[in-house]
């Protein structure tokens, strides 16, 4: 732990997310961010000033002779996941990463091992999985109470102006975004269809760029095989005037739930009642990126810690944030060779 038992992070980014956690942060016991890095001097000074943080730098190692620090928080673009989570494993520092891990598998498994071998802790932030009603969700489907699925179909429709690709030379580009609505903004629904189905078996997709000038899709169709039978389509598009929020479909033998982000819309299963739950209790980033609360964050963060003190792992752990990246691969390899892809 860090100094007079407070956990201290290092937060590196000062992009919009960074911005969440320096409020997600705040509300955490016994936790503060101990100092920033950015992509110079300059940026970081200018955000610890902004956010009332003690240390600024171009450099974790520099942060890392100034600060007794004990992880840090990745909040850089997706493809500079990997080069963060490596340079803190070497510092013996645990890593919480924003979402997705990182932009290909052959990345993900680097940042997996790097943090076993410095016996660190490594988490993502998928931070949907803490919410009760997708907790209830995949409960019924774990446990039976839908029976055999049949049918999951995922839509997720969001929008997004050519001004929030041009806001970062970054955005929009293979190297760095990894892709496009897939990769970014449907990370977390596909992380919440893989908790809830398990792998993926089969894939085929089609993608297209229609209304935006960036190197990867705006939007696409999937058809997807899961290794306990079922099959569904996945969609995901950033052309979609005004944005609506996500909308999840599950199909088994003994009923059906149809939810969103922020609710359960639809639970009809014979002999099981709809659970209470926190409907509404989110936001939704379907037209806005910077419309999302902090809650899961900060659920996230506090296991995060308890998973660092009591030696298991976190919610989101290396392993379990890898399969939804593994699907989006699969996925584009499907497009662009425009054949099915098995797993």
């Amino acid at each position: 732990m860090g100094r007079k038992n407070e956990f201290l992070f290092v937060l590196v980014g000062t992009g919009n997310i960074a911005q969440k956690y320096v409020s997600a942060v705040k509300n955490i016991d016994n936790a503060s961010i101990a100092g920033v890095v950015a992509s110079s001097e300059e940026k970081a000074i200018k955000f610890v000033k902004e956010h009332n943080i003690a240390h600024g730098s171009d450099s974790m190692e520099k942060l890392a002779e100034q600060i007794d620090f004990d992880a840090v928080i990745l909040a850089t673009p997706s493809g500079l996941h990997a080069s963060g989570t490596s340079q803190a494993a070497t510092l013996k520092k645990h890593v919480f990463c924003e979402k997705p891990l990182d932009i290909t598998v052959e990345k993900i498994d680097e940042m997996i091992s790097a943090c076993a071998k410095a016996d660190v802790k490594l988490a993502c932030a998928f931070q949907q999985r803490t919410t009760e009603h997708n907790r209830q969700i995949c409960e019924a489907i774990h446990s039976g109470k839908l029976g055999n699925i049949y049918i999951a179909n995922a839509a997720l429709k969001n929008y997004r102006g050519q001004d929030y690709y041009d806001s970062g030379a970054w955005r929009g580009t293979w190297k760095v975004d990894g892709g496009g609505p897939f990769m970014q903004q449907a990370a977390h629904t596909l992380d919440l269809m893989v908790w809830m189905m398990g792998r993926p078996s089969q894939i085929f997709a089609f993608t297209n760029t229609v209304a935006h000038d960036i190197e990867v899709e705006d939007m696409g169709h999937a058809i997807v095989k899961y290794e306990n039978g079922a099959q569904g389509v996945l969609e995901a598009s950033t052309v979609v005037q005004p944005g609506y929020p996500t909308r999840i479909e599950i199909h088994g033998e003994k009923g059906s739930i149809i939810f969103t982000e922020n609710e359960i819309l639809e639970w009809d299963i014979s002999g099981v009642d709809k659970p209470e739950s926190d409907s509404g209790s989110s936001s939704s980033g379907a037209k806005d990126p910077m419309a999302i609360g902090t809650l899961g964050h900060e659920i996230l963060l506090n296991d995060f810690i308890d998973a660092i003190a009591t030696g298991r792992d976190p919610i989101v752990s290396g392993e379990s944030a890898r399969t939804s990246v593994e699907l989006i691969n699969a996925l584009y390899q499907s497009a662009k060779s425009a054949e099915v892809v098995r797993f």
